[in-house]
């Protein structure tokens, strides 16, 4: 994990915030604002434990969750609506012998899923996600200011 420190995170936060919320919704898109909810969550966990300027490889919570969002709203003591689902459904593959193959995510996992290509289904699907990180971006627009 490269460190970063809490302005970087924050200034990360800001430009793929502003990248993601174009009018043509599209993985890539939705990739950036996963990013800018991930850099905005490490900035308002140094920031609320006074360590502003610091790195975030001085921080083994933030190195322990790495792209999990709900590991870092766990740190923040985030109430439970702002949560991303546990698991994520993943639309099926086929394996090598075309045996269709369940593909289930967690929320440190949603990262790879759009910068594949993936897309989710079922009880939540990517507009579905993307609202709920923008939900959290705007939260963390509060704390930043």
């Amino acid at each position: 994990m490269v460190p970063f420190t809490n302005r970087e995170l924050e200034r990360a936060w800001r430009e793929n915030l502003s990248a993601s919320v174009q009018s043509i919704r599209s993985n890539p898109h939705r990739l950036l604002l996963f990013y800018a909810v991930e850099c905005g969550l490490k900035a308002v966990i140094m920031k609320k434990k006074g360590k502003i300027g610091t790195r975030t490889d001085y921080f083994a919570e933030i190195i322990d969750a790495q792209h999990n969002i709900n590991k870092l709203l766990d740190l923040l003591r985030i109430d439970g609506r702002l949560r991303l689902p546990r698991q994520i459904q993943m639309c099926d593959t086929l394996d090598s012998k075309n045996n269709t193959e369940k593909r289930k995510l967690n929320t440190g996992q949603i990262n790879q899923m759009w910068r594949y290509g993936g897309r989710s289904f079922g009880i939540c699907t990517d507009q579905e996600l993307e609202k709920k990180l923008l939900n959290i971006s705007e939260w963390i627009k509060r704390e930043l200011l």
